[in-house]
């Protein structure tokens, strides 16, 4: 039996960034409509079940309005899971998705909705739709394509070993136990509280590692990006120190936000290989996200490793079903 995941952040793209920034709203409406457009990709392709996060906002029933008759093949249900409203749901919904075998998973926000479903699980095939601020994870793309996708992988209609690939991640290491990790950065701020989430004042910003830096992304990693670029597919992240004294970098901080900065340092990481963090104590944000105060008095590192999700490539899933005949309708792609 194939199965579909989806889980649907309804506070992505909302966060203080929209204060401070020119960052656009993606309203819970416009995610019930993107989610409702996967569901009926996804159930083109003959899928058996639809598994979906329930959420404080309801997106899974909003999106589901009006599809119920007759219009799906596949059982289409809600995770038995209760709702803390909480990134911790994500996380939660990931294990339980893994648990009822999913064969692919499919998230809607950014970054730290991805990093969030990543704590829960890394094993399950994983396509990222982005609906989040800043958005170097997930990608942009029509939700219908993303549900084809999504279906052809559940239901391996393409070899998986073409399509899929593990992605880097790094791993919070105190005293020589793993913490916590992120998917594209850890940025220490010379700060002492957490106070909101995201972050955005480049000022309190002393050190970023990250696991790509492209300079046409959005966030901090871009800043890398600017002195040394880094893609997902190299064998290596990147390791900035920032400070006065060192060169001035122009980078796309924050949507319509391009701020110059000084980077004193800048070296590659390779994979396995761990940087003890030099500015503490201090604030780690991981994936644009505050999340702790660290101490002097701890050995504080980041591991870099290549034991994160495993993403689809959506282009390449599509184009190889496509040559195999798959949606040729002869070939009987529904369910046997």
């Amino acid at each position: 039996m194939s199965k579909v995941g989806i889980i649907a952040n309804p506070a992505s793209g909302k966060d203080i960034r929209r204060l401070v920034a020119h960052a656009s709203v993606v309203s819970n409406r416009d995610k019930a409509n993107l989610l409702r457009r996967i569901i009926l990709g996804i159930d083109s392709t003959g899928v058996d079940e639809i598994l979906i996060m329930p959420d404080y906002s309801g997106l899974g029933s909003l999106a589901l309005a009006g599809l119920r008759q007759g219009k799906l093949q596949a059982r289409v249900s809600m995770l038995d899971m209760p709702v803390k409203g909480t990134q911790d749901d994500s996380t939660a919904a990931a294990v339980l998705m893994r648990e009822a075998g999913v064969d692919c998973l499919v998230t809607l926000g950014g970054d730290g909705t991805n990093r969030a479903v990543a704590k829960g699980d890394c094993t399950i095939p994983l396509i990222a739709v982005s609906t989040g601020t800043n958005n170097v994870f997930p990608v942009m793309v029509e939700a219908t394509t993303a549900g084809l996708a999504a279906g052809i992988i559940a239901r391996h209609i393409v070899p998986h070993d073409e399509v899929i690939t593990t992605q880097k991640r790094l791993v919070l290491v105190e005293d020589g136990v793993d913490r916590d990790m992120a998917l594209i950065d850890a940025v220490i701020l010379d700060q002492r509280f957490v106070g909101a989430k995201a972050v955005w004042d480049l000022a309190a910003v002393r050190e970023i590692v990250c696991t790509r830096a492209e300079p046409q992304s959005i966030g901090l990693s871009s800043i890398g990006g600017c002195v040394s670029a880094v893609s997902a597919n190299d064998d290596f992240g990147l390791h900035l120190k920032l400070g006065n004294g060192g060169r001035r970098v122009r980078a796309p901080v924050l949507p319509g936000v391009i701020e110059e900065v000084s980077v004193e340092e800048c070296a590659t990481i390779a994979i396995g290989e761990e940087v003890t963090l030099m500015h503490l104590p201090g604030l780690i944000a991981l994936d644009g996200e505050r999340e702790a105060i660290l101490t002097a008095n701890h050995d504080i590192r980041i591991r870099c490793d290549r034991r994160g999700p495993r993403t689809v490539d959506i282009a390449a899933t599509i184009r190889k079903a496509a040559d195999s005949g798959f949606f040729i309708s002869s070939n009987g792609h529904r369910r046997a």
